[in-house]
């Protein structure tokens, strides 16, 4: 209590620092002054407001210091936090002294002078009991066996009792699977049933208990293994994935690589045949050219020499050019090109070779996914396998359960 009158001290003389001496008040978006005195915005402008004069200074309404004619109100976010924090402590310290206060306190039923706060409630004596007394009630041989439960268990109390009797529930009818007081089990509905105590029905649940605990101990154990396979799996086929993965990347690369290096080859033999040849051709044509230059010139020497009216010079000039003409070459050079072509048999064979190559491309990735699918179904097996077992469980389960 003194602790209590304490923190109310404390907490009454914070809030007085906390407040606004203006309006006395928790401080509200506080505002700081040159001269170190904080105010609530609102009131220091209402105050300030009142001091206005033509050319007359501000002054602080607590030590009247002069503040000069031009004043820039600045928050005071320190002092503003700690308002805040003030205000979040006292409003849980009011919570919880309301929740205290709210808290039933049952007295004891056997406390003469000064009753005691009560800290059992027995059920078999329909009594609250402090502590003390407490002590001296399960002290007693005769009632080692009463029902103690928390005090202000309410609706508690009265689910332990019979509804037909208003006897506490002792007895446990095993025909009926139903909770029943003495008086119900020797003259009431329950006359002649299957009748065993609370404490044996205890003992028995227990036992059950404990099976139930080594059973979900198994299943634990059981399913934490599992899991690791699963998840060792689950690893095993992420590698085997990414090395079949991988190796088939490098197969199909190393196919690619190959057929680029097969096309380069040949289109470069190709354009090197069609070059030679068209040098050579080239070098034909230039010698064919001279040799037709050539040949107009002595022709046209002849037509011309036709024209010679002398007998003389007729014979001389056509002698010379007749020898001329015997010691040149105008033989035409025959050009044999090989000229590459690609009939339509000759393509329907590269396809039939690439046909063949693909089928038996074809049948090996087959025989990969038929591995691959005949592990999935082993899986699934061992699945079906685990299904099988947790059926097994399953029916211990219900089978505990009855």
């Amino acid at each position: 209590m003194a602790k209590a009158k304490e923190g109310y001290g404390r907490g009454a003389s914070l809030e007085d620092e906390l407040s606004c001496p203006i309006c006395l008040c928790l401080y509200r978006d506080p505002v700081l002054l040159s001269c170190g005195h904080s105010f609530c915005k609102q009131c220091i402008q209402k105050a300030l407001s009142a001091q206005q004069q033509p050319k007359a200074t501000y002054s602080c309404p607590v030590c009247q210091l002069q503040l000069g004619p031009i004043l820039d109100l600045q928050k005071n976010f320190q002092l503003c936090s700690i308002v805040e924090a003030f205000l979040a402590t006292t409003s849980k310290e009011q919570q919880d002294e309301g929740s205290a206060e709210e808290k039933e306190v049952v007295p004891c039923d056997f406390c003469l002078d000064w009753s005691q706060r009560a800290v059992k409630t027995c059920l078999n004596c329909d009594a609250s009991l402090c502590q003390a007394h407490l002590n001296k009630h399960n002290a007693k041989a005769s009632q080692q066996d009463h029902v103690l439960v928390e005090v202000g268990a309410g609706g508690l109390v009265e689910e332990r009792k019979c509804l037909e009797h208003g006897r506490l529930l002792e007895c446990y009818c095993q025909d009926d699977g139903q909770y029943i007081c003495m008086l119900c089990s020797i003259a009431g509905c329950h006359k002649g049933h299957n009748i065993i105590s609370l404490k044996e029905t205890h003992d028995r649940q227990l036992g059950e208990l404990m099976d139930i605990v080594t059973w979900l101990q198994e299943c634990k154990s059981t399913l934490a293994t599992v899991l690791e396979e699963l998840q060792e799996t689950k690893n095993q086929l992420k590698t085997n994935t990414e090395t079949v993965t991988s190796q088939l990347q490098m197969l199909f690369e190393e196919m690619k690589t190959e057929m680029t290096q097969k096309e380069k080859k040949i289109l470069s033999d190709i354009e090197s045949n069609e070059k030679e040849q068209l040098a050579y051709i080239t070098k034909v044509k230039k010698k064919m050219e001279q040799r037709r230059h050539k040949a107009e010139q002595d022709l046209q020497s002849l037509q011309k020499m036709k024209e010679q009216t002398d007998i003389f010079l007729f014979l001389k000039e056509f002698k010379l050019a007749k020898d001329r003409i015997r010691s040149q070459n105008f033989c035409v050079e025959g050009t044999d090109m090989v000229v590459v072509q690609l009939d339509q048999a000759r393509i329907d064979c590269c396809r039939r070779l690439m046909w063949d190559f693909m089928s038996q491309l074809g049948s090996l990735l087959e025989d990969v996914h038929s591995e691959l699918t005949n592990q999935i179904k082993r899986n699934s097996g061992a699945s079906d396998t685990g299904t099988s077992s947790n059926s097994v469980q399953g029916d211990r389960e219900q089978a505990l359960r009855s």
